[in-house]
């Protein structure tokens, strides 16, 4: 009989398939079974109603939105058991790495014998649960600055000097953007960019080495956040790494405008060609 358990889950997935088969299974096994296909499905359902169990997909409307579920359930029902749902089993390497932020990972297609085992296991030996929370991007980016400015600097062929204390304050003005929420650099960041590609430009260097330095100083980063991930604020990892690539390449942009010719965009037209033309139209 469903619920005979007395065990309320919370099933979260997009995909009509798996929520018509695996919901009723959990029922026969014993589990009162809420179903929810979205994200704000999802949170009402937290918000409205006790949980012992949740099991969420890993990417329901957008990439790791099972991670911003997990988190409201951990914010809202710190006892309920948390699981992640994937069909990619490459991702099982980096899921071992967050299990301080979910309880298991379970791999499509799932195993019922395995599932209900499984759950039956983590609902008996229900333990305090590590506290929420983890470092954000701007503190990897501020913790590993010399090391990501180094991997930028690994083809720099001659350029003018300081190049590496203006890669600095770009990282310096990216961490401020992240901890501002901001959409865009700082101010200094945006005040440097210019200079940093007149430099490049002055010491005829091609536009593509500037922008390898940019493409370098992005994959150190990324490579850091890797190396820290089971250190980190996962829910928050994804918009964290969204508004450092969007800075960074405004940034590059900002500097490979010194290679145009900014006398000619800039330079107004005299007053004599575009008044003459307007004062013949008027009556």
């Amino acid at each position: 009989m469903a619920g005979e358990l007395g065990l309320r889950l919370l099933f979260v997935d997009d995909e009509s398939s798996i929520r018509l088969t695996l919901p009723p299974v959990l029922q026969k096994a014993g589990f009162d079974v809420r179903v929810a296909e979205s994200v704000s499905d999802a949170l009402f359902e937290i918000n409205s109603r006790q949980f012992d169990v949740l099991i969420s997909d890993l990417n329901i409307g957008e990439e790791g939105d099972g991670f911003l579920v997990t988190s409201a359930m951990r914010h809202v029902q710190p006892d309920c058991i948390t699981f992640i749902l994937t069909g990619y089993p490459a991702f099982e390497t980096a899921l071992q790495a967050i299990h301080n932020r979910v309880d298991d990972y379970l791999v499509k297609p799932v195993d019922i014998d395995s599932l209900t085992k499984t759950l039956r296991e983590k609902l008996s030996n229900r333990g305090v649960k590590l506290p929420f929370g983890g470092k954000r991007l701007a503190d990897i980016l501020r913790s590993n600055r010399v090391q990501i400015v180094g991997a930028a600097l690994t083809g720099e062929n001659g350029t003018a000097s300081g190049v590496e204390n203006q890669l600095t304050a770009f990282l310096n003005a990216l961490i401020d953007q992240l901890e501002k929420g901001s959409e865009e650099p700082s101010s200094d960041g945006l005040r440097f960019a210019p200079e940093y590609g007149k430099k490049h430009a002055d010491a005829h260097h091609l536009p593509a080495a500037l922008a390898s330095q940019f493409r370098l100083l992005e994959q150190e980063v990324y490579r850091c956040v890797q190396n820290s991930m089971s250190g980190m604020d996962l829910p928050m990892l994804i918009s964290d790494l969204k508004r450092f690539t969007s800075g960074l390449h405004f940034l590059m942009e900002t500097s490979l405008r010194a290679y145009g010719s900014p006398a000619k965009t800039t330079r107004r037209p005299k007053s004599t060609r575009s008044s003459g033309p307007k004062r013949r139209s008027r009556k």
